[in-house]
């Protein structure tokens, strides 16, 4: 029997040796505890932004690790190999461009905050989904008398939705739809994205910065950022990899970074930053940051750009959620998963 990969790393070690020691990181935790807390812990890349089960899910009846297996072949088995090539300063292919493209959308939705966004989106188009449903089964009513099980693909399965028809007053019917906005429908978007959707950013015209002299750059927990900037104390962070004017900014270690600006035609595949930009990227670097911020060394400038907070029970809330993180998709949104899969075994059985 297959053991399961249940060390899943949502920031790859391949990608934090970069910044490494002898496997070594300095990380700087934007939550914590108490003050005595040194603002620098020296990690091991191997035990730091991970999560137990956090990929795992279940597909037919069956734990599937099939989704570290896919960042593993996708990204990090050819990342080493990519960073050597932006290091010689070669031109970017073809190839290197749609890999660039998988890579900075990969790493953008596979994060902890990458979980928090497939859970806004699926929230936001619930509205949409029900409409639709609605409509159908009003249509199969009116042309059949009854409610046939809901038909669904196998991709379908991976959204926890079950569907109720209740009896109301006189002839009508109340159509009653239950869901859970979890790791199903995270699992599901990124399945969604990585099959071609971020395709998208193919066209995106890269430039390779080069830090300047006595200068790195750090990372964090949510490295890839999409950004909207319309001045100097006007930005966010609510970026999307299609959107005209978008910047993406992507540290790929202390003295490179990834950056384009869609819908605009770079001059240069690599430059040397100016320290002014230079210090611009870091401050975003900082405070886009999730709830970790990793350097080389004990970076002072970080901890001068963003204050840490200092609160043992929400501390204490968010790691024990992390504990429970693959606990909760099986006890909450696996039952309607089991549901699917009877139901897609009667759809194949029509067919």
């Amino acid at each position: 029997m297959k053991k399961l990969k249940t060390k899943n790393h949502f920031v790859p070690k391949i990608y934090l040796k970069q910044w490494a020691t002898i496997n070594r990181i300095y990380e700087y935790k934007l939550l914590v505890s108490h003050e005595q807390v040194p603002k620098w812990n020296s990690v091991s890349i191997t035990n730091t932004s991970t999560v137990d089960s956090l990929y795992l899910y279940v597909e037919e009846g069956e734990l599937s690790d099939e989704m570290e297996d896919y960042f593993s072949n996708e990204f990090e088995m050819k990342f080493g190999s990519f960073v050597d090539h932006v290091n010689r300063k070669k031109l970017i292919s073809e190839l290197d461009h749609d890999y660039i493209s998988k890579l900075v959308v990969g790493q953008y939705l596979r994060t902890l905050r990458g979980y928090q966004w497939a859970q806004n989106i699926v929230i936001k188009q619930y509205p949409k989904i029900i409409e639709e449903l609605s409509q159908k089964m009003n249509h199969e009513l009116a042309n059949k008398g009854e409610i046939p099980k809901r038909k669904i693909d196998k991709y379908d399965m991976l959204l926890p939705l079950k569907m109720d028809i209740n009896p109301a007053d006189g002839d009508k019917s109340l159509l009653k739809i239950e869901s859970y906005a979890g790791k199903s429908t995270w699992i599901m978007g990124i399945k969604h994205v990585l099959n071609s959707t971020y395709k998208a950013l193919n066209s995106a015209s890269w430039t390779i910065y080069e830090a300047p002299l006595n200068f790195y750059w750090t990372t964090s927990d949510d490295p890839v950022i999409f950004l909207n900037f319309y001045g100097k104390d006007d930005y966010d962070f609510n970026g999307g990899f299609g959107n005209p004017g978008t910047e993406i900014i992507f540290p790929i270690s202390p003295q490179k970074l990834l950056y384009t600006k869609i819908g605009v035609k770079s001059e240069e595949e690599y430059l040397v930053a100016t320290y002014k930009v230079a210090e611009l990227f870091q401050k975003l670097i900082v405070e886009h940051a999730f709830t970790k911020v990793y350097s080389q060394d004990k970076n002072h400038r970080v901890t001068k750009i963003r204050k840490r907070t200092v609160d043992k029970d929400k501390y204490s809330d968010v790691e024990q959620s992390l504990k429970n993180f693959h606990r909760s998709y099986m006890e909450n949104e696996v039952p309607y998963l089991e549901l699917n899969l009877e139901n897609y075994s009667t759809s194949k059985d029509l067919t």
